[in-house]
Parts: C-alpha cells; sequence; structure tokens
C-alpha cells in the first residue's frame, strides 16, 4: 500500500509559503536561506516566546517557540527577570535586538540561546542533504 513518503518521514518544519521541508532543527539553523531576525518576549513564560527566522527563498517569516530550541543551551538559568532595573541594557523589549545579555537575569538564557542559533555553520546552499524535497518545475 502505497503512503504519503512526506508523512512518513519526520518533518521539522514545512514553510506555509513554498512548501520548503526541513527534516531536523540541525537542517532548519543550518540552512543559509534562513536567518534568525527577532524574539517576541512572553515574560510569563520565556519558552512561549517566539524565535522569529526569515526565509530568504520565499521570503516569508517562520516562527517557533523559543523552548523548541532550549536543548541548544547548556548553561544557569537564573531565577529572577530584571528587565527594565538597573543595568538592563532592554534588549527582549526589542524583538529586533539579537545581542547577548550580561545580566543575570531569566531571560538571559534566552539571548544565550539565539547565540547559539547563531553561531551554527551554515550548510552549503547545493549540499546533498534532504532538506529541499520541493521541486521546482
Amino acid at each position: 500500500m502505497a503512503g504519503n513518503t512526506e508523512t512518513m518521514q519526520t518533518i521539522f518544519k514545512k514553510c506555509t509559503k513554498c512548501g520548503q521541508i526541513w527534516r531536523t532543527q540541525i537542517d532548519f539553523i543550518s540552512d543559509p536561506e534562513t536567518d534568525i531576525i527577532g524574539y517576541q518576549a512572553n515574560f510569563k513564560d520565556l519558552e512561549l516566546g517566539l524565535f522569529l527566522f526569515n526565509h530568504l527563498k520565499c521570503g516569508t517569516t517562520i516562527a517557533f517557540h523559543a523552548g523548541q530550541f532550549a536543548a541548544l543551551y547548556n548553561g544557569p538559568i537564573f531565577k529572577e527577570r530584571h528587565t527594565q532595573q538597573n543595568g538592563c541594557p532592554e534588549y527582549c523589549l526589542n524583538k529586533n535586538t539579537l545581542n547577548p545579555c550580561v545580566m543575570e537575569c531569566e531571560c538571559a538564557y534566552i539571548r544565550e540561546i539565539i547565540q547559539e542559533i547563531r553561531k551554527k555553520p551554515k550548510q552549503n546552499k547545493y549540499s546533498t542533504r534532504d532538506s529541499d524535497t520541493k521541486l521546482d518545475k
């Protein structure tokens, strides 16, 4: 019995605009046609904040809950938030700022996840990865 091969394989994300498929998180963040552009904070639950990525191939923006990338960070997570307090650079209040935060603030680990994403090497666009399964006709 023939099945839909797309649903039979693991899919990390499918672009809602062009149909590009990334099989894994690493495929997605190492794709030279994806670029993290921001973080929209959710101060009640930081992992429900949104990481925003541009998909350069089709021009859409793809959002993920920050918690989907939490495994990329292996450092301390501070318990208290210091947003808008003395010394706070207020990066979390500007969704387009991707800088790391030096405050010992509960938000700082999200900024560190952003740095981990940014420093992952991008794969050659023409590699043999099975991440672009939609063919142009």
